[in-house]
């Protein structure tokens, strides 16, 4: 079983015909799961320790945020249980790919897919500079990630620098508003497209001062492209190159 969203997509791509038999309960939604058609034919467990007793699988692939008293309880079963650290960027992806591999029982699949995932990764990042243009990613909410994640390397791949970076800022954090409109980046890297009702929590993203204040550069990046690492990445990258060779020219 895996019991983790990102862990979720690369087990599914790994794992041997009928090897797999639960994921975790978001592994299902496509806004959030980019193998959810796949995920689908697999049950959705999530951390409910007594089915998971029950069923009695062999192995558990977990995060390392997982509660500690969940995984004790789990060994104490003796059900084995392996932890991942987030990906939080191109090379942790593709270690975590390999080490999936290795715990599925094959090794060489995993180290396949991480050549392929570091190959492509290569093949589309650009050069890094000082003088890159600036980019901001505007979630719902006002939230945004900084260093130490994974959106903030595949900006950098694409030859972007991170407003919240260069703010300071670390990891799922909200960003002000106010320093977005006094940045005035060359790119505003929003989370999909909003809806023509948007909530209350996607209401920042259409605020008057970001529309009047912003350049004309937007990008609309699906959640599911980014928010975990896998090989779905290379597509968000692609899109990031995209829009900076935009501004280039």
């Amino acid at each position: 079983m895996s019991l983790n969203l990102c862990l979720d997509q690369i087990a599914l791509d790994l794992a041997a015909p009928g090897q797999l038999i639960g994921v975790s309960d978001l592994a299902h939604d496509p806004r959030l799961s980019p193998r959810w058609r796949e995920a689908r034919m697999v049950p959705a467990i999530g951390m409910h320790a007594e089915t998971i007793v029950r069923l009695a699988p062999d192995l558990v692939l977990v995060d390392s945020f997982a509660p500690a008293g969940f995984k004790r309880l789990l060994r104490t079963a003796r059900i084995s249980v392996i932890e991942f650290e987030e990906a939080n960027g191109v090379e942790a992806t593709a270690i975590q790919m390999a080490g999936i591999g290795r715990a599925l029982g094959d090794a060489a699949a995993g180290a396949a897919m991480a050549d392929r995932f570091r190959a492509d990764m290569a093949g589309l990042a650009r050069r890094p500079s000082a003088m890159a243009p600036l980019a901001a990613i505007f979630q719902a909410n006002g939230m945004t990630l900084g260093r130490g994640t994974l959106s903030d390397d595949l900006l950098r791949r694409a030859g972007w620098r991170n407003l919240a970076a260069e703010c300071g800022l670390e990891s799922f954090v909200a960003l002000p508003l106010e320093a977005v409109v006094s940045a005035r980046p060359d790119l505003l890297v929003l989370e999909g497209d909003t809806s023509e009702r948007p909530s209350r929590a996607e209401g920042l993203m259409n605020h008057r001062a970001l529309r009047a204040a912003r350049s004309t550069a937007t990008l609309a990046m699906p959640h599911h492209l980014w928010l975990c690492g896998g090989p779905q990445n290379v597509e968000a990258l692609r899109r990031l190159v995209a829009a900076r060779e935009r501004i280039g020219r």
